[in-house]
C-alpha cells in the first residue's frame, strides 16, 4: 500500500486545523504545524512577521521563571490548562519580565537608552519602537500593543519623586502612546479616560477593535463612575480632585488589609466584566459591547477570575484546572500578623473562605491557586 503523501493535503483543510490551534491560542502548536513541510508553510500565514491579534499569546500567563542564562519561563495557558516552559536566551541583552494582557513580553533594550521592544515568545514577532522611554521619574506600570497601521504602544506610568523627608513618593499618572517609529512618547491629554485605560490595561486585551486607545466612549465611561462612586471604589481612579490622589503602593495596602473597595475590569470568555471587590463581598456587572448597557450579574458562568492588589486580574476556564472553582473569584487577602492569605467569594452563596497561604509564606511546589493569585508577578 502506498504510504499517504500528506504534504499535498488542500490548503482549505490545512487552514481549518491551523484555525483551531488559532482560536484557544495554541501558537506553539500552530508553529509545529507549520514546520512539518514547505507546503504547510505555504498554505497558512507566517505569524513571525503579522501583527495580526490573532497570533498572540492572549490566554497565556507567565507564572515562573529562571533567570539564569538561559532565560526559562513557565507558560499557562487559561482556556487549555496547558503549562509550556520557553528557554528565551536572546533575552539576555534585554530587562524586564512583564507582559501585556495579550500575553507580549515588555522589553528594555540594555544597550539602547532602553528602548521598549514586544517580543512574542511563541512565534518570534519582535516589534521595537525607537522612543526613549517617557520623561525621567515615569515608572512604566503597565503597557498594551493596539492594532493598526501602524500599531500603537500604550503605557500606563506612574512618576516617583523624593519629598522633603526624603522618601519616594508616588506624585502623578500619566498614559503615554506611541507608534514604532515615532522619537518621542506622547501623553494622553484625555484625563477623564486615563483612569479607566490604567485598569483596562491591566485585564483587556486591547486589539484595536474598540478603534481608539480609550477603551470605552465616554458615555460609558461615566456610567462605569458612577459605580465607582456608587460603591466607594477608588475614588482617587474617577475624582478629578488631585486631592483624593492615593498612590498605588497605598492602595494596594489598604486592598490586602480589607480597607479599600477596589474596581477591576477584565475581559472573560468575550465578555468584558466590571468588578467590585467590596468590603463585604463582591459585585460583578457585564457590559454589553454593542449597546454599552451595564448589566449587574450574579453568575459568570464557567469562569473563574483571580484578582491582585495592583487592579491585574485574569479570567480562567475551571474545567481545565481541577482545584479551581467555576463562578468565583480568588483574592490574596492580609488575614493577620502571620501574612496574607488566598480568598475565594463564591458568587452563587454570596461568600467568601480562605482556602490556602499565598506564595509568600507557602513552599515549593505552589499550587496553580498560589501561582494565579500573584499575578502581580507577570
Amino acid at each position: 500500500m502506498a504510504s499517504a503523501d500528506w504534504s499535498s493535503l488542500p490548503a482549505e483543510l490545512l487552514n481549518r486545523i491551523a484555525g483551531c490551534f488559532l482560536a484557544t491560542s495554541d501558537l506553539d502548536y500552530y508553529m509545529d504545524f507549520r514546520a512539518v513541510c514547505h507546503s504547510w508553510r505555504s498554505a497558512t500565514e507566517d505569524p513571525k512577521s503579522s501583527p495580526d491579534p490573532r497570533f498572540r499569546p492572549r490566554h497565556w500567563a507567565i507564572i515562573d521563571r529562571h533567570f539564569g542564562g538561559d532565560k526559562t519561563y513557565l507558560w499557562v495557558n487559561t482556556a487549555t490548562g496547558r503549562f509550556v516552559p520557553k528557554e528565551l536566551p536572546l533575552l539576555r541583552h534585554y530587562w524586564g519580565s512583564s507582559t501585556t494582557p495579550d500575553g507580549l513580553l515588555i522589553l528594555n533594550d540594555n544597550e539602547s537608552s532602553y528602548a521598549i521592544s514586544l517580543l512574542n515568545a511563541f512565534t518570534g514577532y519582535w516589534i521595537r519602537f525607537v522612543a526613549p522611554p517617557p520623561e525621567h521619574g515615569q515608572i512604566m506600570e503597565s503597557a498594551a500593543l493596539v492594532s493598526g497601521s501602524p500599531p500603537t504602544l500604550v503605557l500606563s506610568c506612574k512618576k516617583m519623586d523624593i519629598d522633603d523627608d526624603f522618601v519616594l513618593q508616588e506624585t502623578d499618572r500619566n498614559v503615554y502612546t506611541a507608534y514604532p517609529d515615532s522619537e518621542s512618547f506622547s501623553k494622553y491629554e484625555e484625563r477623564h479616560a486615563c483612569p479607566l485605560i490604567r485598569l483596562a490595561l491591566r485585564g483587556i486585551y486591547t486589539n484595536g477593535e474598540l478603534g481608539s486607545v480609550a477603551p470605552f466612549p465616554v458615555e460609558v465611561a461615566e456610567k462605569i463612575f458612577d459605580l465607582m462612586r456608587f460603591y466607594n471604589a477608588e475614588p482617587d481612579e474617577s475624582s478629578d480632585d488631585e486631592d483624593t490622589f492615593m498612590s498605588d503602593e497605598k492602595a494596594a495596602f489598604n486592598y490586602l488589609i480589607g480597607y479599600d473597595n477596589r474596581c477591576y475590569l477584565v475581559g472573560s470568555a468575550g465578555e468584558i466584566l466590571i468588578i467590585f471587590k467590596l468590603k463585604g463581598g463582591m459585585e460583578v456587572y457585564r457590559m454589553d459591547t454593542d449597546s454599552y448597557i451595564l448589566e449587574r450579574v450574579k453568575n459568570i458562568g464557567n469562569r473563574a477570575i483571580f484578582l491582585s492588589g495592583n487592579c491585574k486580574c485574569i479570567s480562567v476556564n475551571p474545567d481545565k484546572f481541577p482545584s479551581i472553582d467555576a463562578n468565583c473569584i480568588y483574592y490574596i487577602k492580609s488575614l493577620d500578623y502571620c501574612g496574607d492569605y488566598i480568598c475565594m467569594y463564591n458568587l452563587r452563596s454570596r461568600r467568601g473562605e480562605k482556602i490556602s497561604r499565598d506564595m509568600g509564606l507557602g513552599s515549593r511546589p505552589y499550587t496553580i491557586i498560589q501561582h494565579l493569585s500573584s499575578y502581580d508577578l507577570q
